[in-house]
């Protein structure tokens, strides 16, 4: 889903020469959580959210324009955070949580404002979102459990991938975070892509990955498992030709007769048997 289909598309705007009284007016009239600052051709250079109120009257700047407003508050007019319209609503999701804000102006080709996206229009419209791992655009965590209660009334094998990066902390302590969340985004793609379209990928922490293979047995489970090791081993990442990604792959068999997060452990110990004998390898959990 893009961003233009659950948009706002009247946000309420404000000249940067308004003035404070103004500004108050508006939240007043609108009831919004929003309120975006925008120059003479309509692009957005700020935006001023209810949490920003009080701060306004306890620096007692009421009596100043808008613009002096946001140099007092150190809001710096061009230094926003905005988004395309043809954007995905996840790429949303993901620039709000990486610099904590729950508002988006939305913009279109030319930098003009178009609307507003927000926390509230996300889980008004994709509530299915709060079962997404935004940096990755896999299922979490919370998903997970969501699924385990409907497995115990499965009946069939689910072969468990539990996947690690070999050595991420020392790409992250070389590259940095951003290029580590590159390597994790494509490690993802690749991951969802070589699966069958029904099976499970699960950004499980921070660069472990679960797959849950559907009517899949040990014997195929090890063959996806080599081919998932192939195929993160034989990724490029053209900007950084020097990083070569490894995982490490363990695998236990759900067959009903243990409970899933029993199994789960016996694949992340399998993993770890994996890491012991050398990385870039895939182990099974003894029977």
């Amino acid at each position: 889903m893009l961003v233009k289909e659950i948009m706002n598309g009247n946000p309420v705007v404000l000249p940067l020469h308004a003035s404070v009284e103004e500004l108050f007016c508006l939240f007043a009239k609108s009831s919004v959580g929003s309120i975006v600052i925008v120059d003479e051709k309509h692009r957005p250079v700020q935006i001023f959210t209810l949490r920003d109120l009080p701060k306004i009257l306890l620096h007692n700047l009421t009596k100043i324009p808008v613009s002096e407003v946001l140099q007092k508050l150190k809001k710096e007019v061009g230094n926003l955070i905005t988004i395309y319209s043809g954007e995905s609503f996840l790429e949303a999701l993901h620039l709000m949580e990486q610099y904590n804000i729950s508002h988006l102006p939305v913009i279109d080709e030319t930098d003009t404002l178009v609307g507003i996206i927000s926390l509230k229009d996300l889980i008004r419209n994709v509530p299915e979102f709060i079962f997404i791992d935004p940096l990755t655009e896999v299922h979490n965590r919370s998903y997970l459990n969501l699924i385990s209660f409907k497995i115990k009334k499965l009946h069939t094998i689910i072969s468990v991938l539990m996947i690690d990066l070999d050595r991420f902390k020392n790409l992250n302590d070389t590259y940095g975070h951003l290029v580590g969340d590159q390597v994790l985004r494509k490690v993802a793609r690749v991951l969802r892509k070589n699966v069958k379209i029904g099976d499970d990928v699960i950004r499980f922490g921070g660069e472990e990955f679960l797959i849950l293979a559907y009517r899949c047995g040990l014997e195929d489970a090890i063959n996806l498992g080599e081919r998932l090791r192939k195929a993160v081993e034989s990724l490029e990442f053209k900007d950084y030709p020097n990083i070569k990604v490894t995982v490490s792959i363990g695998i236990s068999l759900y067959t009903g007769k243990k409970d899933l997060w029993e199994v789960i452990r016996e694949a992340d110990d399998a993993m770890y048997m994996a890491k012991n004998k050398g990385r870039n390898r895939v182990e099974v959990y003894p029977i």
